[in-house]
């Protein structure tokens, strides 16, 4: 009897170890099959990091094989940066990586002793870049920062109530606008993308400035004679029309 139960669960054991010897081959087989080799990867919210510089900081290319791919330190690796928020990194089989990208978004470039710097609405420098690139974003005119470097915080009083303003606009208004001139900080003027200004002059008031800021850019996308300038010093905001 015990030979036969001896027998019974050797032949068992036999079994369970082929079977465990199949699925792994199996599993082998799919992970370096030419099937798996990644093609395809799908980068979305992204708008001021590149394609290219996500794969990099991932650590992601072409032809890599999907299984090897260990989505959780590609996202580590993306984490690190500061300009990004957070990651969601997902495999799509059988040849496709998905990434989703919530990006720290700056509000800002200022001009810097070896380029330019994107400050995000908190003061910190997000990037930094030696030429002027195609805005998405205004520029602060009329001061260079010095011995500031991605992660640092920016102290400048004055830049500092600038990206209050910016902040305090919604999104459609700051594309709106290409440059804020704090060259005289007691007449500091914002220039809309159609190079109407918006003459701010102190920056203070700013709940009520912004405001008006907002309704004007909303109004100046239908307005029918050409503008030359706001006045926001005033009580009652003044409009300067262009001379026909």
């Amino acid at each position: 009897m015990d030979q036969k139960k001896h027998k019974t669960i050797s032949q068992k054991s036999v079994g369970v170890i082929m079977g465990a010897l199949v699925v792994l081959l199996l599993v082998l087989a799919m992970a370096f099959s030419p099937i798996f080799v990644l093609r395809n990867i799908a980068i979305t919210g992204n708008q001021f990091v590149s394609d290219e510089d996500i794969c990099r900081i991932g650590g992601v290319t072409l032809g890599d094989n999907l299984f090897q791919l260990q989505t959780d330190e590609i996202r580590e690796h993306l984490m690190k940066d500061l300009r990004i928020e957070q990651v969601v990194v997902k495999r799509s089989f059988p040849s496709a990586l998905e990434i989703q990208v919530t990006e720290r978004i700056p509000i800002a470039v200022v001009a810097c002793d070896y380029g330019y710097l994107d400050i995000g609405k908190d003061g910190t420098v997000l990037d930094a870049h030696r030429t002027l690139r195609e805005m998405l974003v205004p520029i602060v005119t009329g001061v260079t920062l010095s011995d500031l470097f991605v992660g640092d915080c920016v102290e400048d009083e004055n830049i500092k109530l600038v990206l209050l303003y910016l902040d305090m606009l919604d999104s459609e208004s700051r594309q709106q606008l290409s440059e804020i001139s704090i060259a005289n900080p007691d007449q500091v003027v914002a220039y809309a993308t159609n190079s109407v200004q918006l003459r701010i002059g102190k920056l203070n008031n700013l709940d009520k400035k912004t405001e008006i800021s907002r309704s004007f850019l909303s109004e100046l996308k239908v307005a029918k004679r050409p503008i030359e300038y706001i006045d926001l010093q005033y009580e009652s905001p003044f409009i300067k029309f262009k001379d026909i």
